[in-house]
C-alpha cells in the first residue's frame, strides 16, 4: 500500500497496487487492464516506473462494475450507467431492465457454434475474451456451467449428441487445468487439499474451485476420483495441509472422523444439507463454502484466518 497526499485537501490517500486490488475484488489483473485500456472504466495513478496505484474509490468502483454486469449490463455499456449520476438503486433498476446485447447470449451462440464444429481454435479464442472481460466466477455463473448442464441433459436423452458435450468436457477441463496450474506456481498463501471423492460429472467443479482459490492466493494440491476419504489421514499427516475441500459430498460419520483424527479444517461445496443449516448442532471444524462462487475466497479468508495450526494426531495412534 501507498499513500499520497492530496495537496488540493492536504488529506493522505491510500493507493493499492494492482494485484491488492484484484484480491479484494475477485477480478484478475487481466480483466483490470482491459476495462481500462478498452473501456475506460478506470483511471489508476501511476508509479515513475509506470506501475498501476488505485485509490479505495477505484476499488469501489470495481464493485459497482461487477453488480453491473451481474445485471447483464454488458461490459461495453457500464461506464455509460457509472457515469450517469443515477444513484445505485437506479443503476440495479436499469440493469434489471435490460433486455438486448445480452453478452452471455452472445457467447453462449459463439460457444456453441464452436462446439458443433469441433473448432478448439475458435473456442479457445472466445473463451480467452470472456475471461479477459469478466471474472472467472462471474463466466463460469452465466455462460459455463449453464451450457454445460445443457449439454450434458440434452446428451442423456439423444445419445448421438454426446459428442458436443465430451468435447466441451475435455476442452474446459484442459483450459482450466493449465490456468490453475499458471495461478498455483505463483500463490503463496495456506495449502489446501481439493479432493474429487465423487463422480467424473464434478471434475469440472473441482477444476473450477482450483481456479478461483489459486488465483486468490491458496496453494493448492489437487486430488482425482481415485482418491477415498480412507486415503487422506496419511497424505494429511505427511503433507502439513492447512484445509481439505472436498466438492459436494455428504458429512458423513467418515467424514467427521477424519477432521477429528487430522484436526485439519474442512470445507464443503455445494448445497448445505439439513444437519448443516442454522439451528442444528455445528459441527467440529467443517464449514460448508457458499454457492456463489465469488464469495468462496471471503470465507476461507475468513475461518482460516482464525483457525491455530493444527496438531496432527498420528495415524497409527488413532
Amino acid at each position: 500500500m501507498t499513500f499520497v497526499t492530496d495537496h488540493n485537501t492536504s488529506d493522505i490517500t491510500a493507493l493499492f497496487p494492482i494485484g491488492t486490488v484484484s484480491e479484494q475484488t475477485g477480478v484478475n489483473t487481466v480483466t483490470l487492464r482491459a476495462w481500462e485500456r478498452r473501456y475506460g472504466l478506470l483511471k489508476p495513478r501511476r508509479t515513475p516506473k509506470g506501475h498501476r496505484l488505485y485509490s479505495r474509490q477505484d476499488v469501489d468502483r470495481v464493485k459497482q462494475v461487477l453488480v453491473l454486469l451481474e445485471q447483464g449490463i454488458p461490459v461495453g455499456r457500464v461506464r455509460d450507467v457509472l457515469d450517469s449520476g443515477e444513484t445505485p438503486p437506479m443503476h440495479l433498476r436499469t440493469a434489471q431492465d435490460v433486455q438486448t446485447d445480452d453478452p452471455w447470449r452472445h457467447y453462449c451462440s459463439l460457444f456453441q457454434r464452436c462446439i458443433h464444429k469441433l473448432d478448439t481454435r475458435s473456442l479457445e479464442h472466445t473463451f480467452n475474451e470472456a475471461v479477459s472481460l469478466y471474472s472467472l466466477e462471474l463466466v463460469a455463473k452465466k455462460l459455463i456451467l449453464p451450457l454445460y448442464q445443457q449439454l450434458w441433459q440434452q446428451q442423456a436423452m439423444l445419445p448421438s449428441t454426446r459428442a458436443d458435450y465430451a468435447f466441451l468436457h475435455e476442452f474446459l477441463c484442459v483450459k482450466l487445468g493449465s490456468r490453475y496450474l499458471h495461478y498455483n506456481s505463483r500463490a503463496n498463501g495456506k495449502r489446501v487439499l481439493l479432493v474429487n471423492t465423487q463422480t467424473h460429472a464434478v471434475q469440472l467443479e473441482t477444476l473450477l474451485l482450483a481456479n478461483i482459490i489459486s488465483q486468490h492466493g491458496y496453494q493448492v494440491s489437487l486430488l482425482g476420483t481415485e482418491t477415498t476419504l480412507d486415503h487422506l489421514p496419511l497424505i494429511i499427516e505427511r503433507a502439513e495441509f492447512d484445509a481439505l475441500l472436498l466438492p459436494s459430498t455428504d458429512v458423513s460419520d467418515s467424514l467427521q472422523a477424519l477432521s477429528i483424527m487430522t484436526q485439519i479444517t474442512v470445507f464443503l461445496s455445494g448445497e448445505a444439507k439439513p444437519e448443516s443449516q442454522p439451528g442444528t448442532a455445528p459441527l467440529r471444524n467443517i464449514h460448508w463454502l457458499p454457492e456463489e462462487l465469488s464469495e468462496i475466497c471471503l470465507t476461507l479468508d475468513k475461518v482460516l484466518a482464525k483457525e491455530p495450526a493444527h496438531v496432527l494426531i498420528p495415524v497409527a495412534a488413532v
